[in-house]
């Protein structure tokens, strides 16, 4: 916090600013990702207050000559003038769009005092453009000798043509400043307040730093990948506890990074993890969204999250000094009932003020008057303020979103509603073109939000976008408020996680337990949860299935599924070191771990957080026979479930979650039947795999050069093709034996390359 500060000393304009206080939230923007949410509050200052921001580089150039029509020119060394000179014009690599920091305003709350600025980090660099009373950048052309300064020719100006031996063309320089990693920007925050005369003065405070990082997630203090760095595949929510995971165990000495972090969907995660390319996978349903399960694992919990409806956007509950209407960031709790919920995700986006979203969002309805964030949106006739709370007000989009692809999120959300409104859980009678089969029917029990939109044309229930970043481009109005679309609020609406959610700011809304009382999620409320939830055939509690009243209904647990049988190289010799760097892992995040989780990721309840030793005890305990007939059999397995084959047996448990001495976790190597079917890549699988080489922040080893730079371009490539290679084990043909000897001689420090190479190999045609 800056307390009556407006400028440093050396630059202070007139002594009669009034005191005030500034402060962001949060507190530290030295690491500040791109795109993440910040407030700035200004406290302490009289009715009629207000502010606005200008993205400034950290050192403020000082080269300006004051604007003149003749000699004599003096410099001009004005705060002002130099942030109207050099400030703004910061294009957001993020949004791709000019930042939001550098127009956002803010005015004085009747209610608390306080101006508040919800603005987001911005990453990028500003337009390059002409100073015209700075020497370095002016358009003004330098005077002959001896001839008299009058503008546009003076004696200062120090910036001649440029020209091209090419073309002949002629340009000059420009300014631009950057805002990222290596260059440190600062906010101008200019203020207009009341002194103590009662006069409004101006002034402005640039004591704000930030030091903006990009998007990824990316292990830091460590050595990065290494001889025994095992691959981890895991969807993108548990990146922030991978990353602290990872940074506990190698940063203290600088040791090689632990794992090697695969964001991929839970479903193509648990493949990788069965045929061995991932020595790890974690998933927050167990075995449910496996297409194989082949190799003996332990399911260890690591933390419970849940999945979550959040309202993403702006309620205008607050008003200024003059009464007028005053927007803040929404993050209260809106309370939705089961049936409400259902109709907002099947009965179409599109005209919300008639029966698109089941009418939910009319004025009048039942959600509306139960929430007074939701009645305070408005606008000036019904149709347009039901859209408004909807989310439906642009041609692109209409209100709800979340990431597509095999998950538990759907998975847990689907199981709830599907029982507990059965006759809203129900898709409206369109017509085949929009649900098919389907058609004014139930979808039942789904794994991917695309199902929600199943036909050839779309009510656009949920436009489902790939990844995270891609989210939160599609509700970026939501979150900054920026634009018509939010004047007398605004509302977006995300289907995702706790921890996801948390961490964006987004606000969760709360559902009925089994008697009807709203309960939010919070640590006491998904702790209770797990403990009330079924246990499955797998030792894995069970999304779905919470039945305590106080618990929320969407929890589930997150586990990390470690193999039983020993790690294994080409050769089928057993990998000792890189066997006690996962058992490492494992230990760490079912155990100390637990306090290093993020907002969101609430940690294990005691009958969950008893259970992990033992079933990370039993880790590597099997047979290097077993291990490597596991491999051979993953090559060209039985479904799940399928021909007598279970994902996980689990003989007995001494409770909801597997408690001490359950053996639940284990599971019975399936015999292979026969050749699986192979599924044709789709835009869908091709979009994943772009997003996963370009989000996926991989710590480069000493020595990598070229070959760990190709790595986001080979993941690319090897995701577009898996699922040729699937069709081209299940036809029986064996992984070409140069590549095996070649893998074998290279050495685990290219292991996780080489092993994703190994995938697009196994998709080439002989």
């Amino acid at each position: 916090m800056v307390t009556g500060v407006s400028v440093p000393a050396a630059q202070a304009q007139a002594p009669a600013n009034p005191s005030y206080t500034l402060k962001t939230e949060p507190a530290e923007l030295t690491a500040a990702r791109n795109g993440d949410p910040v407030r700035i509050t200004v406290s302490g200052l009289a009715s009629g207050a207000q502010a606005s921001l200008k993205v400034c580089p950290k050192v403020l150039p000082d080269n300006l000559i004051k604007v003149a029509g003749k000699p004599p020119w003096a410099r001009d060394n004005t705060v002002s003038a130099r942030v109207k000179a050099y400030c703004g014009e910061l294009k957001d690599e993020f949004i791709a769009n000019p930042a939001h920091m550098d127009s956002a305003t803010g005015r004085r709350s009747s209610r608390t005092g306080d101006i508040v600025i919800d603005t987001q980090i911005p990453l990028g660099a500003s337009t390059p453009k002409a100073i015209i009373w700075d020497p370095q950048y002016t358009t003004f052309n330098k005077n002959a000798e001896g001839q008299a300064d009058k503008p546009p020719t003076v004696s200062w100006a120090d910036n001649p043509d440029v020209v091209d031996p090419a073309t002949g063309a002629k340009t000059r320089k420009k300014y631009s400043f950057r805002c990222d990693e290596q260059n440190p920007c600062s906010v101008a925050v200019t203020i207009t307040a009341k002194n103590a005369d009662g006069a409004f003065v101006t002034w402005i405070d640039s004591s704000i730093e930030f030091t903006p990082t990009q998007q990824e997630i990316g292990v830091k203090g460590c050595k990065g990948a290494g001889q025994n760095t095992i691959s981890a595949s895991m969807p993108e929510r548990l990146g922030r506890a991978a990353v602290a995971w990872n940074q506990a165990l190698c940063a203290p000495t600088q040791a090689e990074q632990p794992a090697n972090i695969v964001s991929e969907t839970e479903n193509a995660g648990l493949t990788a993890f069965d045929k061995g390319t991932s020595d790890l996978v974690i998933t927050g349903s167990g075995g449910a969204l496996a297409s194989q399960a082949v190799r003996d694992r332990q399911y260890i919990p690591v933390g419970i999250n849940a999945a979550v409806v959040a309202a993403v956007g702006w309620s205008p509950t607050d008003s200024d000094d003059n009464g007028n209407s005053l927007n803040a960031k929404f993050n209260g709790t809106l309370r939705f009932t089961h049936d409400e919920l259902a109709n907002m995700v099947t009965k179409g986006g599109q005209q919300p003020d008639l029966d698109g979203r089941g009418g939910i969002f009319r004025n009048g309805s039942a959600l509306v008057g139960r929430n007074p964030g939701l009645a305070a949106v408005t606008r000036e006739n019904e149709a347009n303020a039901a859209s408004a709370r909807a989310g439906a007000e642009s041609l692109d989009f209409f209100g709800v979103t979340g990431e597509s692809g095999p998950g538990t999120v759907p998975l847990a959300l689907s199981k709830v509603l599907s029982g507990a409104a059965p006759t809203a859980w129900v898709f409206p009678k369109k017509g085949t073109e929009y649900f098919g089969e389907l058609d004014g029917k139930s979808p039942g029990v789904i794994s991917d939000l695309n199902v929600l939109d199943p036909g050839a044309r779309s009510l656009h229930n949920v436009d489902a976008k790939t990844g995270q970043l891609a989210v939160r481009k599609t509700v970026q109005n939501g979150v900054v408020g920026t634009g018509f679309v939010c004047t007398g609020g605004c509302m977006s609406w995300v289907i995702t996680d706790l921890a996801t959610a948390r961490a964006y700011g987004w606000a969760p809304v709360a559902l009925p337990d089994g008697k009807g009382n709203f309960v939010a999620p919070t640590k006491e409320s998904l702790q209770l949860a797990a403990d009330s939830m079924q246990v499955g055939a797998d030792g894995t509690v069970q999304p779905g299935t919470v039945t305590k009243d106080g618990a929320y209904p969407l929890t589930f647990v997150e586990y990390l599924a470690a193999p039983v049988n020993p790690l294994i190289d080409a050769t089928c010799k057993p990998m000792t070191a890189k066997q006690a760097q996962l058992k490492a892992v494992a230990e760490m995040a079912s155990g100390y771990g637990q306090a290093l989780l993020p907002p969101g990721m609430t940690p294990l309840s005691p009958g969950l957080a008893a259970a992990a030793p033992v079933r990370a005890a039993k880790i590597g305990t099997g047979t290097v026979k077993d291990a490597c007939q596991e491999r051979e059999e993953a090559k060209n397995p039985p479904a799940a479930g399928g021909n007598g084959a279970t994902p996980a047996a689990n003989s007995s448990s001494t409770g909801p979650s597997g408690g001490l001495g359950s053996t639940a976790g284990t599971s019975g190597t399936a015999a292979a039947t026969g050749p699986a079917p192979a599924a044709a890549p789709t835009p869908e699988s091709v979009l994943a795999a772009k997003n996963l080489a370009e989000s996926i922040d991989i710590p480069k080893f000493a020595g990598a050069g070229v070959l760990g730079a190709l790595i986001p371009l080979v993941a690319l490539v090897i995701l577009a093709t898996l699922p040729s290679a699937t069709a081209y084990v299940a036809a029986g043909r064996p992984v070409p034996r140069w590549l095996v000897v070649a893998l074998a001689e290279i050495g685990a420090a290219f292991a996780m390359l080489f092993g994703l190479l190994r995938r697009k190999s196994a998709g080439e045609t002989a």
